[in-house]
């Protein structure tokens, strides 16, 4: 089975079709492939928003097979580290069946702001100008509009960014349809840098496995096993998660200050059905339908829809002291309409609100904003002049990397992050388990454990990672899923053991490229100050904050359970077995001796 991934040259205007099949079998694809990638095609310590960086939009053998996702890597502008995000919904599927099997890669940058427009095998660079300025819906509304008269053909796909983007924003974002968006570490940054405004697909080829049989099979077993798993999560989606971790002291309040406040109450998910629900939906493949949009059509200021997600409100909720959903709905509507991250924007708004509160920032440093707890207008306001750079906005846009050492008067003790992307919903005293996985990923301190390998082969796969405690169910082990579905959609005969060399591999590939462009795991895997210094309680009044020597001396259990050394480090011995020896030249002074 081939791997073709169409590669463009923005620079020049060119296109072609390169066969990756080897790496495939190494990478698998998304994640994994995109830190080869990176490490292949971007020069060492080269600017992420300069023509150097490479973007990379990542599918994998069994794209579309429960769960439909994008993984986009770039070398991140927020963190200037490896960069990734992940997009849900039907984008990567739509790339498989244009052709595409191993993604896109985008090298270069245009003279003009462009779209890339790929049907099937037909691929042009099409101008954008009169997009350009737009917001990512409005955007596609007008493309979609364009391609209809041309082609009477209005099924395509599209991921584009708004003006966040557009303006270089370090934590701007990439939407597609409605509500999906490749968030974190300013992929959107990345595509504006291209002047990439949109990318549009339609395929019609349809997926191609060697035995389609096996997976039909695959497929019909996980329906039938897991009905009751549908049942359970698909009436609330991901809205209970944020109001649970409130009451076990794992959700942020107060941009970190406190464990727990009477607002919390207020971001109970049943107000949210009662009040906002419309309907139920699912990406492309996945029979769970946990998406949950809302619709308003009178809040304070002005209708709107959208769709509330852990990611997407827990940083602002009672992190940012908004009372309810009533301000909330539109809230996130208003940032996804600017092209920003929520969940890492609303760290630099807090990390703002806080500094405004302790009067280390004035209303005249803000540009007459009075930036205080829960006020909607303020807060719009603040993220208005970031998406398009204005007066202190221009300084808030590079996000908390950069911009602390800019503000200076002391701030950056209160912004919360380390590697650069924004620590907001999770609460790290509330839970170890949670503090390490923050800490620990070379990407950065993004939520849910992003460094263990099981979830980067989920990634690397593009499957929904909601979905892997289900399947260890059903098929017995973590990477069961992933090898019978490897082995039927591709014809190979993984073991256990190679699985757990691919997942090796990827996490170490990923690290390695982090470590050439300065991370250092020793000194980078700790969280801020304040969650080893400042100790905080929850409703019930019990005491909660996070141990140093314990933190430190689990950290170095998950490091070996990653087969690292105790710093953190990839042994030799370990790159060589597997196949990562290219990287020991590069990395010589980083490894432990």
């Amino acid at each position: 089975m081939k791997f073709q991934m169409l590669e463009v040259d923005l620079s020049n205007q060119k296109t072609k079709v390169v066969d990756v099949t080897e790496e495939v079998h190494k990478f698998l694809g998304g994640r994994a492939l995109g830190a080869k990638i990176l490490w292949d095609r971007v020069p060492p310590k080269a600017d992420p928003l300069s023509q150097e960086n490479a973007f990379y939009v990542g599918v994998g053998p069994i794209t579309g097979l429960m769960g439909s996702v994008a993984n986009v890597s770039a070398k991140s502008p927020l963190t200037t580290l490896r960069g990734q995000a992940n997009m849900n919904g039907h984008f990567a599927f739509e790339l498989i069946c244009a052709g595409y099997n191993a993604g896109i890669l985008l090298t270069g940058r245009s003279e003009k702001p462009v779209y890339l427009y790929v049907r099937d095998g037909q691929v042009e660079i099409r101008d954008a100008s009169h997009v350009w300025g737009r917001s990512g819906l409005e955007a596609q509304n007008i493309l979609k509009n364009d391609i209809k008269k041309e082609l009477d053909d209005q099924n395509f796909r599209f991921m584009l960014i708004g003006p966040g983007g557009e303006n270089l924003v370090r934590n701007a974002d990439i939407c597609h349809d409605f509500y999906h968006h490749a968030a974190r570490t300013g992929m959107g940054a990345v595509m504006g840098s291209k002047r990439l405004k949109a990318i549009a697909v339609k395929g019609s080829k349809g997926a191609k496995y060697v035995h389609h049989d096996q997976v039909f099979e695959l497929i019909k077993k996980v329906f039938h096993e897991l009905r009751l798993y549908r049942a359970e999560n698909r009436r609330m989606g991901h809205t209970t998660s944020m109001s649970g971790r409130y009451y076990s002291t794992t959700e942020g309040v107060k941009n970190k200050q406190l464990g727990w406040d009477d607002m919390c109450d207020l971001f109970n998910p049943h107000l949210l059905e009662q009040q906002y629900k419309i309907w139920n939906d699912s990406c492309h493949g996945c029979f769970v339908g946990c998406k949950v949009p809302y619709l308003r059509r009178e809040p304070p200021l002005g209708p709107c829809a959208g769709e509330l997600r852990h990611d997407n409100a827990g940083g602002w909720s009672a992190n940012a002291m908004i009372p309810g959903y009533e301000l909330q709905t539109y809230l996130c509507s208003y940032v996804d309409y600017l092209g920003l991250d929520s969940e890492d924007v609303s760290g630099t708004v807090t990390w703002m609100m806080e500094c405004y509160e302790k009067g280390l920032v004035t209303k005249e440093d803000l540009d007459g904003i009075e930036l205080t707890w829960g006020n909607l207008e303020a807060i719009c306001a603040l993220l208005k002049k970031i998406a398009h750079r204005e007066g202190i906005g221009n300084i808030l846009a590079d996000g908390l990397r950069f911009a602390p050492d800019k503000i200076a008067k002391g701030t950056g003790k209160y912004a919360m992050t380390h590697k650069g992307v924004a620590i907001t919903s999770y609460e790290p005293r509330g839970s170890l388990k949670d503090a390490l996985g923050l800490a620990i990923s070379a990407v950065g301190e993004l939520h849910g454990g992003r460094g263990d390998p099981l979830r980067i082969m989920y990634d690397s796969l593009t499957t929904c990672s909601f979905l892997r405690a289900p399947f260890t169910e059903i098929f017995g082990s973590p990477g069961g899923w992933g090898i019978a579905m490897l082995n039927a959609a591709c014809g190979w005969n993984l073991t256990p053991e190679d699985w757990n060399r691919l997942a090796l591999r990827a996490a170490t590939m990923e690290r390695c490229y982090s470590m050439r462009e300065g991370y250092l795991p020793e000194q980078d895997d700790v969280p801020p100050e304040r969650f080893f210094e400042e100790t905080i309680y929850n409703k019930y009044g019990e005491a909660k904050i996070l141990n140093r020597e314990r933190f430190l001396e689990e950290r170095k259990t998950i490091y070996y359970s990653y087969g690292l050394q105790d710093d953190g480090t990839p042994s030799r011995e370990l790159l060589e077995k597997l196949g990562l020896e290219f990287t020991i030249p590069v990395l010589e002074h980083e490894l432990k001796k």
